[in-house]
Parts: structure tokens; C-alpha cells; sequence
């Protein structure tokens, strides 16, 4: 077993996309990563695979935040990335990927030590294969894009999804990422026949089979009135109809009734992510 590390983004995405392809719920973050240094034109800290005989085990990079994201692979792969990492004297903020990759890595990483409290989140993912069904009174809702003229409105529901995140999200980051989604037509306000809207939700990327939805936000005086089920309904059978493609999410719900299983997604895996200092 060895490890591969690659200079450029590119020889990294030639040497590994059909093996990020073979898992593509799991993997999803590595679009969104790569996507980001490639926006910004920026050169990627380190990225690498682990090979054994010449076939690819595990991905991972190094991302600006100086987190380790790793990729869906085999625990004797992940051993021996974390012996590569501490020959290297890599200095890494935390690690992030499935449960069970990377919660292996930070206990051998901190090696017995607790990890940070305030960096410790747990995410399930979830897919949806079908379309999903509707009631006679899903007939008087919709969705549309939302522009400059609802802008102000999106504004300040993108700030409070920050401020009631587990924990809270920055403000400006989350503002900044609606913005950027209305701007490319994937930010929408659920709207109901003579009333208005009455929900916010987005597409926060995609890749070769899926859009991610991310943003889902129900104002407080309108929730408990089933807006957001008809609001993934909507967005779900928009992405299936305009775009041919299934939808994933990331939630970190832990109660009992999580809306996405109640409208008929599929929890696929748990995901965590660590802080080591």
C-alpha cells in the first residue's frame, strides 16, 4: 500500500473521479471542495490517493481550512494515511468524511485525547430515488426564483438559518452562499396561492447525478403548517423534471419524525466531522 499525492487539481480529478463516482452521496463534499479552489484559483494544499496494487483504496485532501477530507475507502487505508500524515509532521486542523473513516482516524490522530466540543458535528445524509407524491392541496403551492426584488426578504431568512443552526453558522458565509445561488437561479421562495411566500430553499451545488439542497427555511410565525414538506416536494420534482437528476441533503437532525424520512428520502450514511485543536 502506497501514497499517490498529486501536484494540480486536474491530475488529481483524472486519477480519481470514477472512484468518487463509484460512492458519488458519500463522497458529494469533494465536488464542493474542488469546485471552491478552482473558483478561486487556487492551488490545492495536498491531494492523494491510497493505492494498493495500483487500485485506489482512499482520497483524500487537504483543504484551505487545513482539514483533511477523506473519501469512502477501506480502514486499513485510512491506517495508513494517518502513518503518512504523522511521518509528514502535517499539523491538521480536523478531519471530515464517513463516520467510520474518520472518527477511526481522529481517535489514532489524537491518541486518546478528547477532541473539540465546538468542532464535533454529526450529519446524516439522505437521497431520494423517486419522485415524490402529492397531496389535492400541494396544488396551491410553487416555487419561484428568487431575484433582486426578493433579495432583501432572502437576506434576512439566509441570516436567520445562520443564527438558529446547531451551532450557529456564520452569518456573512451563509448570506454570501445565497447570494451566490440566486445569482446562478438556484435560490426559490416557496409560494402559496394568495398569500405569498412562506419558505425559502435552494440547490447548494450539484454533481454528475445530483442536486444538493441546502437552505431549507420555514420563518418562525409559519412553521408547524407542513410548508416545508411541500416545499421539498417542489424542489425535488424540479429537479427531476428540468434537470434529470436525484436530490441529497445534509441534515444533522437527531429527533424523532426527521421531515426528509417522513416525505420519503433515505438516510445513506453517517457522516462527522473533528476538530483537533
Amino acid at each position: 500500500m502506497r501514497v499517490q499525492a498529486y501536484r494540480s487539481l486536474s491530475r488529481f480529478l483524472i486519477k480519481s473521479e470514477c472512484f468518487l463516482f463509484e460512492n458519488e452521496v458519500v463522497n458529494n463534499l469533494f465536488w464542493e471542495v474542488l469546485l471552491e479552489v478552482e473558483k478561486k484559483s487556487k492551488s490545492i494544499q495536498w491531494a492523494g490517493n491510497i493505492l494498493e496494487k495500483g487500485k485506489i483504496e482512499l482520497c483524500a485532501v487537504l483543504t484551505a481550512s487545513n482539514y483533511l477530507l477523506i473519501s469512502a475507502g477501506t480502514i486499513s487505508a485510512v491506517q495508513h494515511l494517518f502513518r503518512f500524515t504523522k511521518r509528514k509532521k502535517w499539523k491538521i486542523k480536523g478531519i471530515s468524511g464517513p463516520s467510520s473513516e474518520s472518527l477511526y482516524f481522529s481517535k489514532k490522530w489524537l491518541g486518546g485525547e478528547k477532541d473539540q466540543i465546538t468542532g464535533r458535528r454529526n450529519f446524516s445524509i439522505y437521497e431520494t430515488k423517486r419522485n415524490l407524491k402529492y397531496n389535492e392541496d400541494d396544488k396551491l403551492f410553487s416555487i419561484r426564483n428568487v431575484g433582486d426584488n426578493e433579495w432583501p426578504r432572502a437576506r434576512l431568512w439566509a441570516m436567520q438559518f445562520a443564527l438558529e443552526s446547531t451551532p450557529q453558522l456564520n452569518r456573512t458565509a451563509i448570506v454570501n452562499m445565497a447570494k451566490n445561488m440566486m445569482r446562478t437561479d438556484n435560490l426559490f421562495f416557496l409560494q402559496k396561492r394568495g398569500f405569498g411566500s412562506c419558505g425559502m430553499v435552494g440547490f447548494g451545488r450539484q454533481t454528475k447525478n445530483y442536486k444538493v439542497i441546502n437552505l431549507v427555511y420555514i420563518p418562525i410565525e409559519e412553521r408547524r403548517k407542513k410548508y416545508a414538506q411541500k416545499m421539498i416536494f417542489r424542489i425535488v420534482e424540479l429537479a427531476h423534471l428540468k434537470y434529470q437528476k436525484k436530490c441529497l441533503l445534509f441534515s444533522d437532525y437527531t429527533g424523532d419524525k426527521n421531515l426528509y424520512e417522513k416525505v420519503g428520502f433515505h438516510s445513506k450514511i453517517e457522516y462527522c466531522e473533528r476538530m483537533f485543536f
